[in-house]
């Protein structure tokens, strides 16, 4: 597995992901960026609950869109998936969101891109 912060993943490869990540990515929280690359869109999420960030890629795997209105309308060859920042495993679901809503602040996603 690559070091954390070079990982970028398409689509089709969030769908097949190594088994031998699966333990490391279900033990941490984190922040996640989902990159349209057609569009030059983002969307920031984070990752706390059941099986934290595998289990988050696991439902963008299966549906494309993970519930997200915006990343519906978006063409899920072109996303990219990367992690903003590894949180620890410990931290509270509302100091997950804080960070998140950080990075949406600082990011602009939700004025420039796929946040609401």
């Amino acid at each position: 597995m690559p070091d954390w912060k070079e990982i970028t993943l398409t689509w089709d490869q969030l769908k097949v992901l190594p088994s031998s990540w699966h333990i490391a990515l279900e033990q941490w929280r984190a922040i996640y960026l989902i990159f349209d690359a057609s569009t030059g869109q983002a969307y920031v999420g984070s990752a706390y609950g059941e099986h934290n960030l595998l289990g988050r890629w696991e439902n963008y795997a299966a549906t494309g869109h993970g519930g997200n209105k915006h990343l519906r309308a978006c063409d899920k060859h072109n996303l990219r998936f990367s992690i903003l920042q590894r949180l620890n495993p410990d931290m509270s679901q509302k100091d997950v969101i804080a960070v998140e809503n950080s990075w949406k602040e600082r990011l602009h996603t939700r004025t420039q891109g796929l946040n609401e």
